[in-house]
């Protein structure tokens, strides 16, 4: 269809008002006694000409011709052809991919119809979208379905992305609907289905495959657990779940492997477990005490009875970072009152405490309502490295029990006696074992009855703060901050509730020492340390450090407390210069982004200044890659996105100073798991893909059953659904070179008249 148009500047008023306005300029001719008729009406006709001519460039006329084109329709269908179509769940013990074989070549002749008409394109997928061919004989599928994953979001979006510009009328989804999925495929099938009824695609989704198996046999390892950094010469525990299906009453091996040295897995533990019928989750704990520090692979296994047709889930692997300078604390906490509970401080220095891998804590509390424990044999074989008590009674423990205790002191143990209502004088421990190890001599009236308000005489009333005492311009190692303004730090913690009072009078001069007081006038001794034998003592007045916490100074709280344990157990002396890497978990699944910290610290564990670092990756197929390193406040960090394969990863770090000189290195490895997710758990999900189908239910979509596809076929052929395309094709007039041509030809023909025939 061909019409003309016009669009006229400014609206048709001012194409008016300009043709009235130029009007008169036709009536301006020569003067009759100069020109003749003959020659003004040739002059009129041309400024005639002229003037039109430009209402008609004013009025911009075009043709238009429409043109008309019918575009056939596009049906999309998507067929899963992961592992888990591999299974025999279908009608008369067929697998689920035999089913999916026998519908289409069901609707062969439909599709071939419907061909005719519509533009058919029909695709595979796993973990990507794959074309399958339709020809004359059908569908072409693989004999085999071998797909690792089923990425149905990841699939349903590529295949929109890829028909974005098609008239897409329809997808038919063919597969059992459970999504199984690692990183970056995984995206959620229900935010394709939305994008689907936005567009108004409807999603036909054809379930295959049962919701429940049944009792298909199989034994499932999961859930392992295992600390990531354990000691030397102490028993690690390894944990996880055995799930038993389809066996009853029978009795498998389940083995741990440590690796050596030499890197090859040595048993270090059997156990057995019995499989009831009742009974299809068993916990299992084996147990290796690592005698050299190192890091090693750690895996646990359950046998793999005959038959079995999933065997990668029989045994999971992690990596452990063996430690030789564990310290192990025994912390005793009393209570203010018989029966009572342990107050806020202890729960503050137990987290602390817990911030250090390194630190292995027993948490005790003694409310005395058994009195006088024998701790005895416990002190002997447990082998304590530091005792910490916090407001403890001297009746918690038997005389026998402190005397031990006093003996580990003076053979290298380190003791600790914090502040509290019954510590020290007033938790009776003047004439007790414990009474010569204290820095200070106790007073014979000190004592404080459970019955008893707080004696104001042998408290420092709050609130105060804690300052470090500088000797030679230096603080002592227990009280050494990161930075140059330790002193400032200190000075501007939040304010304690109080503290013990220690008389300056009363110190022993010989052993004593004061290493942090109050920033009053008085300057009361808060921390004084000592030593008893080959072991060290300290006696911290203050019992409310959980105030720094709370009031935004958590690390030099922990700090604090770390520093104060490591002088305890004397390892308050450097190891030196350090390269680190450490990894926030040691498993990941296949195609994850794995995130790791490095650093180097100097004998101060202080970052080094002008550190450079070369990070590498190692592959379990023995390849490497380089990784750029990446600044992260005072550590540095760094991210693997390449981590596909399943197998065991090595991350090495190097480190040199600002001239190129080498610090050190320093790995860590971590495991991609090998697991079979298609096969692991195999049952299908018909309720989700029913569900994101009737995410598009406005746009016709539907949950279908396999014997509705011929129905569906015959529906989608009846709409025979053509849509057309309109193209519009416009040519202007009013801009072209001819009418620019004959405006300017009109113009200047008239001005060469005039001129010629002396009118000008």
């Amino acid at each position: 269809m061909t019409r003309w148009s016009l669009d006229p500047v400014g609206g048709w008023l001012l194409i008016v008002a300009v043709a009235l306005a130029l009007a008169p300029l036709l009536a301006l001719g020569p003067d009759r006694n100069k020109a003749s008729r003959g020659r003004r009406l040739t002059l009129v006709a041309l400024r005639a000409l002229t003037l039109l001519l430009l209402l008609a460039a004013m009025l911009r006329p075009a043709i238009e011709t429409t043109v008309k084109r019918k575009l056939p329709g596009t049906l999309a269908i998507l067929v899963d052809r992961s592992r888990s179509m591999q299974v025999e769940d279908a009608a008369a013990g067929a697998s689920r991919w035999d089913s999916v074989r026998q519908s289409l070549a069901g609707v062969k002749d439909q599709l071939a119809e419907l061909a005719e008409t519509w533009d058919v394109r029909t695709y595979t997928f796993a973990e990507q979208v794959e074309t399958a061919p339709l020809t004359a004989e059908g569908l072409q599928l693989p004999e085999k379905p071998e797909g690792a994953q089923s990425a149905i979001g990841s699939a349903l979006a590529d295949v929109l992305d890829q028909e974005s510009q098609q008239r897409l009328v329809a997808v038919l989804l063919l597969s059992d609907g459970a999504q199984r999925a690692f990183a970056p495929r995984d995206q959620p099938p229900q935010t394709v289905a939305g994008r689907m009824a936005a567009a108004g695609v409807p999603l036909y989704t054809f379930a295959y495959g049962q919701p429940s198996l049944g009792d298909q046999a199989d034994l499932r390892l999961s859930d392992l657990l295992v600390s990531d950094a354990v000691f030397v010469d102490t028993p690690v525990p390894v944990e996880a779940v055995v799930t038993a299906s389809g066996y009853a009453n029978q009795t498998f091996d389940v083995q741990l492997l440590w690796e050596n040295a030499r890197g090859e897995m040595i048993p270090a533990a059997t156990t057995k477990i019995e499989v009831r019928p009742k009974r299809r989750r068993i916990p299992v704990e084996l147990t290796h005490v690592p005698t050299e520090p190192g890091e090693y692979k750690v895996t646990l296994q359950v046998e793999s009875p005959d038959g079995e047709l999933v065997t990668k889930n029989n045994s999971q692997s992690t990596f452990v970072t063996v430690l030789k300078g564990g310290v192990n604390i025994l912390y005793l906490v009393g209570s203010d009152r018989i029966g009572g509970g342990p107050g806020i401080e202890p729960r503050f220095i137990k987290s602390a405490l817990a911030a250090s891998p390194d630190f292995n804590v027993e948490y005790e509390l003694t409310n005395y309502r058994n009195p006088e424990l024998d701790y005895r044999a416990r002190l002997r074989d447990e082998h304590y490295d530091v005792f910490l008590l916090g407001n403890v009674d001297v009746t918690a423990l038997s005389t026998r029990s402190w005397r031990e205790m006093a003996d580990q002191v003076n053979q290298g143990a380190g003791l600790a006696m914090l502040g509290g209502f019954h510590s020290f004088g007033p938790g009776g421990f003047r004439n007790s074992p414990l009474d010569d190890l204290m820095p200070f001599e106790i007073g014979p009236a000190e004592r404080q009855s459970f019955d008893e308000a707080p004696r104001q005489d042998m408290h420092v009333p709050g609130p105060l703060r804690m300052i470090p005492v500088e000797r030679g311009g230096a603080v002592h190692p227990i009280l050494r901050l990161p930075g140059e303004d330790t002193m400032d730090v200190w000075r501007k913690l939040p304010e304690l509730d109080g503290a013990n009072r220690f008389d300056r009078l009363r110190l022993k001069e010989q052993t004593a020492l004061v290493v942090a007081e109050s920033s009053d006038a008085r300057r009361w001794p808060l921390l004084v340390l000592s030593g008893w034998g080959d072991g060290r003592v300290a006696s911290l007045a203050i019992d409310s450090t959980w105030h720094w916490q709370l009031g935004g100074a958590g690390e030099v709280q922990r700090r604090f407390w770390r520093q104060l344990i490591l002088w305890l157990a004397k390892k308050d002396e450097t190891e030196g210069l350090r390269v680190w890497v450490k990894l926030d978990q040691r498993r990941f699944q296949p195609g994850s982004r794995v995130d790791f910290t490095l650093g180097a610290s100097d004998e101060q564990e202080q970052p080094v200044e002008g550190a450079a670092f070369t990070v590498q990756v190692t592959k379990p197929d023995g390849t490497t890659e380089e990784v750029r390193p990446i600044r992260r406040g005072d550590a540095w960090g760094g991210s693997f996105a390449a981590a596909i394969d399943s197998g065991d990863y090595r991350i090495e770090v190097a480190a040199a100073d600002p001239a190129g000189a080498p610090l050190g290195d320093a790995a860590a490895r971590f495991a991609v798991i090998d697991q079979d997710i298609e096969l692991d758990q195999p049952a299908a999900e018909p309720t989700l893909l029913a569900s994101l189908a009737n995410v598009t239910a406005d746009a016709g979509g539907a949950g279908l059953a396999p014997e509705e596809l011929p129905a569906l076929i015959e529906s989608l052929k009846a709409q025979s659904q053509e849509f057309e395309e309109e193209t519009v094709n416009r040519i202007t007039l009013w801009d072209t070179w001819t009418m620019f041509a004959v405006f300017v030809g009109a113009l200047s023909t008239e001005w060469f008249l005039r001129k010629r025939w002396g009118l000008v």
